[in-house]
């Protein structure tokens, strides 16, 4: 029997990638910028202030994408939670 791979679980995979090229982006920006200001003279606090804006726009993605993700999870938890449950009862009976 061949069995493929179901659309959601690629899907919800190709999001957490997603959130994690996200984040490790913003992490490397932010730590480019601090290396080009110790070699090019970027002016007082640039990079610093820089980052802060850098962060917020970070967290502000973050947080709504992780909204999005939580109400999904929750969605699947339940449904899965029900059918685990269900399935346990079936092999319960004799």
């Amino acid at each position: 029997m061949d069995i493929h791979p179901d659309k959601t679980n690629e899907m919800k995979a190709e999001i957490y990638e997603s959130l994690a090229v996200i984040n490790h982006s913003f992490e490397q920006l932010i730590s480019a910028l601090y290396k080009l200001g110790k070699r090019v003279d970027l002016g007082e606090d640039y990079a610093y202030n820089q980052e802060i804006i850098a962060s917020d726009l970070w967290a502000r993605i973050n947080t709504h994408a992780l909204a999005s993700i939580t109400k999904r999870e929750l969605e699947e938890k339940n449904h899965f939670s029900r059918m685990r449950a269900s399935l346990e009862r079936k092999q319960r009976k004799p």
